[in-house]
């Protein structure tokens, strides 16, 4: 049997309904060179039949025996993965016909350093499906310094070539989030990024509080600062970090320990303009708060 050429993966949770809708829209793609691994995390409603319902060859069921989680799920898809390329996709979410397409082709006109291509999203409400923004790619290259400041790339819509896993290694699944970020991290420290400057997949906005897995994502992100040195010896780029998640603990209903963080954030680097620039910019952009509660969901 011939290699496709993209190996997409769908982790699910007790997701039915929507997946179906994620399936479909990797189904619909314009570019068919691919095979699709929807990757069960245990689910307890009706996935199995759900996926079995829908006759397409090119779809490759696994279902693991226990909960483990999102990374644990992702890894499991990237093993079993035959494909050039993996391309990623969460079970809510959903890609524009021309996902694929444009960014296979982008590939063929990159030299051999360019390890991931990625694009633009819409911002939509699972509510009523209607647009509330979008987001579009904005560096190439060496992203790393980049990405120490701020995860700017959605997971929906990354192509990444199937040896960046081999070189930087498979998502963390001791990390309660942040882990893709983490994973984004690594993987620039060996390859350049490049994208296509267009919206390429549907981000699913679902509006819950953020509150309620606060427990998960505060260690989380307290556990990627330690990992990536780079962050912890920058007295600028660590007051970033701080100064974020006092304002999340803020809007999560935890004032003392938000403004712990923030107080740790301007003694660290009282002078660092490019911090209070992104937290002005977290504070009144509430799609990248919404950006954020869906990577908590996501930390099952």
């Amino acid at each position: 049997m011939a290699r496709p050429t993209v190996s997409v993966i769908i982790p699910t949770y007790n997701r039915a309904k929507l997946l179906k809708r994620a399936i479909k829209s990797v189904l619909n793609q314009e570019f068919g060179d691919f095979e699709l691994i929807v990757v069960d995390d245990a689910s307890l409603d009706n996935t199995p039949e759900v996926v079995k319902r829908i006759e397409d060859g090119r779809i490759r069921y696994i279902r693991l025996k226990k909960n483990s989680g999102g990374p644990v799920a992702r890894n499991t898809g990237i093993k079993k993965a035959r494909g050039e390329f993996i391309a990623l996709l969460d079970d809510d979410d959903e890609w524009l016909p021309n996902r694929l397409d444009v960014q296979v082709k982008k590939f063929e006109n990159l030299n051999r350093e360019v390890g991931v291509v990625y694009g633009g999203f819409y911002y939509v409400s699972q509510q009523n499906g209607r647009v509330l923004g979008k987001r579009l790619p904005k560096y190439r290259g060496d992203v790393y310094g980049h990405l120490l400041r701020e995860n700017f790339i959605g997971s929906p819509t990354l192509l990444i070539k199937r040896e960046c896993f081999k070189r930087a290694g498979l998502f963390d699944p001791d990390l309660s989030s942040s882990q893709d970020w983490d994973m984004w991290l690594r993987i620039a420290k060996h390859y350049r990024f490049d994208y296509v400057d267009e919206i390429v997949a549907k981000y699913y906005v679902h509006g819950r509080q953020i509150s309620f897995n606060m427990k998960k994502y505060i260690p989380g992100r307290e556990r990627f600062i330690r990992k990536h040195k780079d962050i912890w010896k920058n007295p600028k780029v660590l007051s970033i970090h701080l100064s974020q998640m006092g304002l999340l603990l803020l809007i999560g209903g935890d004032p003392k320990r938000g403004l712990n963080y923030l107080a740790n954030s301007i003694s660290i680097s009282p002078f660092n303009v490019e911090n209070y620039q992104k937290l002005m910019e977290l504070a009144f952009d509430s799609r990248s708060i919404e950006y954020i509660k869906k990577i908590l969901r996501f930390s099952r």
